[in-house]
Parts: C-alpha cells; sequence; structure tokens
C-alpha cells in the first residue's frame, strides 16, 4: 500500500512538473560573451543576427560601424563576410545600416537580447532560427559561433553553440570568447501579463504615446552615456539599462511607461528588470527598433499650441 501511494505522489508531481513546463512560453534569447579588443588593424569586427529556417536574416541586433554603416566591407571584402553575405548591407539605406551598428566597444561583457521580433518589430512565428555571431580577427582570419533556437521546444536553457574556424594563424584568436546563448522564459497566466505590452514597432509606439500622453506617459531613455541620443524625446528620463536594477524606484508609478534606445536591442533588459521590480505600473512596453523622436516631439509641439 505504501508503494501504491509513494507510486501515486510521484506521478502526481511528475504531471505537475510537466504542466508547469508547458506553461513555460519562451519570450527572448539572450546571447553574451567576451570582447577582447586586439591592437591591430583589419580585426575587432563582429556581428550579432539572426536567420529562420531559410537561412534569411531576419534581424541584425548589432554589427560594428566599420563595416556596416561606413560600408567597410566595400573596402575590405573579408571584413564580416558571412554577415555582409546573409545580410546583404548593399541593398540596406544608410538609416537600416546606422539603426543596427554602434562602434566598436570597449573590452569586455557583451550582452545582446533578442525578443523575437525582426526587423520591422513584428513578432515571429513559432520555428527553429539561427543566432549567429561573427568576428573578424585579423584580415582574412574569422571565426563564427551559431546556435539554433526552436521556439516550440526549447525553454530557459543554455544553447549548445557550434564553432567554424578560417583562421589560418593565432593572431587574435581570444578577441571573442565564452560565447552563450540561453532561451529565457516566463508563465503564461502571471497576474502581471496584461501589463506587460512587450515590444512595440515604431509605428504602433508613436500611436500609443500619442493616446497614452494625457495619462501621464513616462518616456525613458535606456541607452548609456556613451550612446545617449543627442535629441531625446521631450520631457523623457534617462536611465541606463545597466543601471536600472539600481535605479528603477526613479520611475513614477501609477502611470504608464515606455523605454526606448537607438535600435529596441538594450530596452529588452531594461524591460525584463521593471517586469520584476515594479509590478505597480500600470502598462509597460518599450520601442521594437528606432524611435519615432522626430515624429512624437513635432506632435507634441503643435498640440502644445
Amino acid at each position: 500500500m505504501k508503494k501504491l501511494i509513494s507510486a501515486l505522489f510521484f506521478c502526481l508531481m511528475l504531471i505537475a512538473a510537466c504542466e508547469t513546463l508547458a506553461e513555460q512560453v519562451i519570450d527572448s534569447v539572450e546571447i553574451s560573451f567576451v570582447f577582447n579588443r586586439m591592437p591591430t588593424i583589419a580585426s575587432n569586427q563582429f556581428a550579432v543576427w539572426i536567420e529562420n529556417s531559410n537561412g534569411e536574416v531576419i534581424r541584425t541586433l548589432y554589427v560594428t560601424d566599420f563595416t556596416a554603416k561606413r560600408r567597410g566591407y566595400e573596402k575590405r571584402n573579408m571584413s564580416l563576410a558571412s554577415w555582409v553575405s546573409a545580410a546583404d548591407p548593399a541593398g540596406m539605406s544608410d538609416e537600416e545600416l546606422d539603426t543596427i551598428s554602434g562602434a566598436t566597444p570597449a573590452s569586455g561583457q557583451q550582452r545582446f537580447v533578442w525578443d523575437l521580433t525582426d526587423a520591422k518589430g513584428n513578432q515571429v512565428s513559432d520555428g527553429i532560427y539561427t543566432v549567429k555571431i561573427e568576428g573578424t580577427l585579423y584580415w582574412e582570419d574569422s571565426i563564427l559561433y551559431t546556435a539554433g533556437i526552436d521556439l516550440e521546444k526549447d525553454h530557459s536553457e543554455t544553447i549548445e553553440t557550434q564553432i567554424t574556424s578560417n583562421k589560418e594563424n593565432h593572431e587574435n584568436e581570444t578577441m571573442l570568447q565564452d560565447v552563450e546563448v540561453k532561451t529565457m522564459s516566463t508563465a503564461k497566466g502571471n497576474d502581471n501579463i496584461a501589463n506587460w505590452l512587450g515590444g512595440l514597432s515604431p509605428e504602433d509606439a508613436l500611436e500609443y504615446m500619442k493616446a497614452h500622453y494625457d495619462e501621464g506617459l513616462v518616456i525613458v531613455e535606456v541607452n548609456t552615456d556613451y550612446w545617449k541620443l543627442a535629441t531625446g524625446f521631450t520631457g523623457a528620463m534617462h536611465i541606463p539599462h545597466d543601471q536600472m536594477a539600481e535605479r528603477y524606484d526613479e520611475i513614477p508609478g501609477g502611470v504608464p511607461v515606455i523605454l526606448h534606445c537607438g535600435a529596441g536591442v538594450v530596452s529588452v533588459p531594461a524591460y525584463e528588470t521593471l517586469m520584476e521590480k515594479r509590478p505597480d505600473i500600470p502598462q509597460l512596453s518599450y520601442i521594437a527598433g528606432k524611435p519615432p523622436v522626430k515624429e512624437f516631439n513635432e506632435w507634441l509641439e503643435s498640440n502644445r499650441q
């Protein structure tokens, strides 16, 4: 009898665990690695992007500006050759390249979050996607990390990363290290889920901001001081995303809050921090793309008159 009760208890626990797992949904993918800046020319270039099962680039999270924004791939065709071949920057406008480009960072931990949206801010469908991290180490020497993500199966776990390299020497081989790709999940049915609007496309964000401005909407720029926009939203707060965990209480309560950066990338970790720390915010969202600063400021100015 005791054995029967024990077996029954084990089965009930197993069912509960399976139900808990089934209720988990992937809401983002985190990519991190250590970048060591090298002293040589023709190095220090890297890109992070997402491809669908057909090998099409659906979103570039980051690419160093020499290769992309300054179109360095035209001068050095070996610079980030895999990203250039897949993303086709020659077919992008200067504005599109500016949105995904950034200056080469200082040495240290780098973190990027894919919020499961495409380049236009639209939510992607379930399926298999590939995260790619490419680094140009020295002239034609490069390294490529890939990780496959099945949005229907993977839950809060580290994904195995494959490495492809065409290094012909040991120059700068430590430029990218400790690469890690993880899926991040939240539970369905969370009491706060109705308040978490997630990423809004720039177009939807503009309409949302107009509609909720009179409710005391708070706009928070989460770029670091180095990347802070020269011209931002009128009246916006500035709390860098890497300080949000310490400064979240500076944001007023009882009013809707929308976050933004320059391309919708570092807004995601700031958004996740506020989801945990500030459940009192009635509506929380972020702009998943280039913020419509000019359009909103012009609208605000015309409505003040």
